[in-house]
């Protein structure tokens, strides 16, 4: 990876492209917006693996974040709550929920890389193709 500053932005020449970032949101992504996306991919994609392996068949995943952040330490994020919604034929008990969740958060790198400096909860829900959540 390799990174150039210029202005008011940085610019990361990646494996997939380039990857504008800057605290002004007209001219790149947020470090803030990149941190929760990095979450947010990488629990993603493994809840995704997970369902597989569970043959879970489902047509979607929407993924909602919510967070805290405190402006009398340099803004840092205290906590945060990502609630993943599983769209499928079939619901998931609350019980296989809660033991799917807490897989992720066992085995999500970018989740356990900031576990111990951010209050972080992971949550499962299930909702079937007519709208129903579980």
């Amino acid at each position: 990876m390799k990174f150039t500053i210029e202005n008011e932005k940085i610019v990361g020449d990646l494996g997939f492209g380039l990857l504008p970032i800057s605290p002004n949101d007209t001219i790149g992504y947020r470090p803030y917006e990149l941190l929760i996306s990095s979450l947010v991919g990488c629990s993603g994609t493994l809840l995704g693996n997970i369902l597989k392996k569970k043959r879970v068949e489902h047509k979607r995943i929407e993924m909602d974040v919510s967070s805290v952040r405190n402006p009398d330490h340099a803004n840092r994020i205290e906590q945060l709550s990502i609630t993943a919604y599983v769209q499928s034929d079939q619901s998931i008990s609350e019980q296989n929920a809660l033991k799917i969740a807490d897989l992720v958060v066992k085995n999500c790198g970018m989740i356990q890389s900031v576990i111990h400096s951010i209050d972080l909860t992971f949550i499962v829900k299930s909702s079937t193709l007519n709208g129903d959540v579980r």
